[in-house]
């Protein structure tokens, strides 16, 4: 979504949708509150309308360049939101006001940028100009770098898988490369999958090899099989073996992963609070899990694991005993 969609709702519903979404996304909000924002959410339909076009722009944001953010506030103009609300929905988003009014940096609206994009909970699939198959994880957003002379996919957030195409239109090679604030992976006649974390991205390699290259210098090249960890000073080939992204089938595979883990992970694919217990966070648990119905998995989980799923809203649940 744009921000073209917060304009044609009501300053007073907007204002109301970022300040709940401040409180049951950034606090961990007490039953009292849960309950009033089920109230509000409830009681208007335009109160959902503003809810859900918001998830869609801000959920999970991470930090970003402060080119990135002047690029996508200079596309912001035509939506003609008042100041309170974008400083409001900045703060949303984790950016002091200070920063992005006087340097007009640091605004994570990736999706404004990129070129592909996936909401939370999506997954999609898109054949490329060069014959590429590019596959993006719930919440991802790319931009294409496509010209004469390359092929660079950059990775703004989230999860990708790349299927490299011979680029037979071309009259000359262009290497096929995916960029991201760590380095880059450029493809080898490949398939394999990336995926960005705040501290560092995983490379996965299925087939061929890709040939890594970190912004401190350091690099390797990655055969099929292999697992690896970018980070801002160098390259680290790690222990566990590169499987296929379930996820491209709507499944997440956990073999002995603790509840914890799981929960987290269960998290990316559903906007709002998705928690639970610290007494059962290392409860083991194994299972094909289906992420195209979130709801009946949790509530799977719960049933055959002798968990009780608290839920407070549909935008706040947690395992407990």
């Amino acid at each position: 979504m744009t921000t073209s969609g917060l304009h044609s709702l009501p300053d007073e519903t907007l204002e109301q949708a970022i300040q709940w979404s401040i409180r049951m996304t950034y606090n961990r909000p007490d039953p009292d509150t849960c309950k009033a924002f089920e109230m509000w959410l409830s009681s208007d339909e335009s109160h959902q309308l503003a809810w859900t076009r918001l998830q869609g722009l801000s959920s999970r944001f991470d930090d970003v360049p402060a080119a990135m953010g002047r690029q996508a506030l200079e596309k912001l103009p035509q939506a003609r939101l008042r100041r309170r609300q974008m400083l409001n929905l900045l703060a949303l988003c984790g950016i002091s006001a200070t920063a992005v009014w006087t340097a007009r940096d640091a605004a994570p609206w990736q999706r404004l940028l990129a070129d592909y994009s996936t909401r939370v909970g999506e997954h999609r699939r898109w054949t490329l100009s060069d014959g590429s198959v590019l596959e993006l994880n719930t919440d991802t957003a790319v931009r294409l770098h496509f010209s004469a002379d390359a092929r660079v996919i950059e990775l703004l957030r989230g999860e990708l898988y790349l299927t490299s195409g011979a680029d037979s239109a071309s009259a000359r090679h262009r290497p096929l490369r995916v960029i991201n604030p760590f380095g880059s992976f450029e493809a080898l006649g490949t398939r394999f999958g990336v995926r960005q974390y705040p501290h560092s991205c995983k490379l996965e390699v299925n087939e061929g090899a890709v040939q890594l290259l970190s912004l401190g210098g350091k690099g390797a090249i990655a055969q099929a099989g292999e697992t690896w960890a970018m980070l801002h000073n160098g390259v680290q080939r790690l222990a566990a073996r590169a499987q296929e992204p379930a996820w491209r089938d709507g499944l997440l595979i956990a073999r002995s992963m603790p509840l914890g883990t799981l929960v987290g992970e269960l998290g990316r694919y559903r906007n709002g609070y998705l928690g639970c217990d610290p007494r059962i966070t290392q409860r083991i648990i194994s299972g094909n899990f289906n992420l195209d119905d979130m709801d009946a998995t949790l509530a799977f989980i719960a049933q055959t694991h002798d968990l009780r799923l608290q839920t407070l809203t549909r935008y706040w649940m947690r395992f407990s005993v």
